[in-house]
């Protein structure tokens, strides 16, 4: 009876291991192409790496991949917001920019 919940629990930090050193390796390549990349690629690299650490988090860490509809229902609902306001705070700033 014992040899279920000890296993799961392994499971558990072996996941959490796992994905936390995969993070900090993400890190380090995040680190290293902001110094090293070229000036016009950095900034998309760095902007893919971040995603897939957010993806990450959101599947392994919030367990979105075995969550119900509801939950997931409700983090795309997040996302789909984030877009909003980042369209809106792009289209302030490019129209900024045009009046100078």
């Amino acid at each position: 009876m014992s040899a279920g919940p000890a296993k799961s629990t392994r499971a558990i930090w072996l996941r959490g291991l796992i994905v936390w050193a995969s993070l900090l390796a993400l890190l380090g390549l995040s680190l290293l192409s902001a110094t090293l990349a070229p000036a016009p690629w950095a900034s998309a690299l760095v902007f893919g790496i971040a995603t897939t650490q957010a993806g990450l988090v959101a599947l392994l860490f919030m367990r979105l991949d075995r969550a119900d509809t509801l939950v997931r229902l409700a983090a795309a609902c997040g996302v789909f917001w984030l877009a909003i306001l980042f369209a809106l705070t792009l289209t302030d700033t490019l129209s900024r920019i045009a009046n100078i």
